[in-house]
């Protein structure tokens, strides 16, 4: 069976705005520089109980949205 054109069209465009949203998304894996690594493991390091990094970095966004402005 033959697929149609206006099939075919119709995929084109949802995999084309598909992969624009994926372009123009923000990163949610940003590259830690080592620097940065080090940081958040020394800080996980500090807490009483243990995490992981994902747990940690989550934590520390929250405290500094929570964190009131100077």
């Amino acid at each position: 069976m033959k697929e149609s054109t206006l099939a075919k069209i119709t995929a084109s465009v949802a995999a084309a705005r598909g992969m624009a949203q994926k372009a123009l998304a923000a990163d949610p894996n940003p590259d830690w520089t080592e620097y940065e690594m080090l940081s958040i493991d020394e800080w996980i390091a500090r807490q009483d109980v243990k995490l992981d990094r994902p747990e940690a970095i989550r934590r520390l966004v929250q405290l500094g949205l929570n964190a009131k402005p100077k």
